[in-house]
């Protein structure tokens, strides 16, 4: 199987020159969370993801705080080279170039519906990374920004009073839009409705930035109001294809990994499923 056979070639993109500003409204309308970034002529000059711009919030110019040296492959490589680039340079966006043109692009999730066709069966817990940042379901929910926005982990199984798996934690989640209030928060961040269709989904993906910049304040509400209940998991010792089958139906990057007393026993993230390929 060749990337040509799993690329995504329909792609979203942002072209130089560019702004911050216009990277976000492009995020927002289309529901994405990074883009490659191209010249007029669809040569590729780099990647984009929210967060670059979480990580450079003063910064206006996309040229600046994108990624520029980044990986590619050619759409006649193989999928286990694609597989084998992105574990070990850690990338999530790996651009398909033919002849210096961008032609498509490869995600954890393309790779994932590999994993489930080829029916791996290595164990789950082969692939769970050493440390797990869990948060407790009763923190406060601007506390829990701050321990996002700290640690770099976007996601976070919670924990209740006896150490239970009780749900999951993203940033995503952090801004809900019953308590913020959709029209008073477009008005804060100069967003304003006109011809386009602005959809809370897709203006979560970049809310964090404007919290981080002040614009939004957050409740002190404890994190359990606001986390996702609706929980998948995957017991250890399950196999490697059965936690990517669930993780491409369910559309999650990350899953909760559970022991045999369905104690949280760890995290799987797509990205590492991936050395199941390799």
């Amino acid at each position: 199987m060749n990337v040509s056979d799993i690329m995504v070639k329909d792609l979203v993109i942002a072209e130089l020159p560019t702004t911050r500003d216009e990277v976000l409204t492009t995020l927002v309308k289309e529901k994405r969370t990074g883009m490659p970034v191209v010249d007029t002529e669809g040569r590729l000059h780099g990647i984009i993801t929210r967060k670059d711009i979480f990580q450079n919030p003063g910064e206006e110019q996309v040229a600046v705080i994108m990624q520029h040296e980044i990986p590619h492959i050619s759409p006649t490589s193989p999928v286990e080279k694609a597989a084998r680039i992105m574990c070990e340079q850690n990338v999530r966006r790996l651009p398909v170039l033919k002849k210096g043109q961008l032609v498509g692009m490869v995600t954890p999730s393309d790779m994932l519906k590999v994993v489930e066709k080829k029916g791996l069966r290595d164990p789950v817990e082969n692939y769970i990374r050493s440390q797990t940042m869990s948060i407790f379901s009763g923190t406060p929910t601007n506390v829990a920004a701050a321990v996002i926005n700290l640690s770099k982990v976007y996601a976070m199984p919670v924990l209740d009073e006896n150490c239970k798996l009780c749900g999951i934690l993203t940033d995503r989640d952090l801004f809900d839009v019953k308590y913020l209030g959709e029209n008073t928060t477009l008005t804060k961040l100069g967003i304003s409705h006109d011809e386009d269709e602005w959809t809370w989904e897709g203006l979560r993906n970049v809310m964090n930035l404007y919290y981080q910049e002040s614009k939004i304040e957050l409740p002190t509400e404890p994190v359990k109001r606001f986390m996702s209940t609706k929980l998948s998991t995957i017991y250890k010792r399950a196999p490697v294809f059965e936690a990517a089958r669930v993780m491409r139906i369910k559309d999650y990057d990350q899953l909760p990994v559970v022991d045999m007393d369905d104690d949280l026993f760890g995290m799987i993230y797509d990205i590492d499923m991936m050395r199941a390929l390799l």
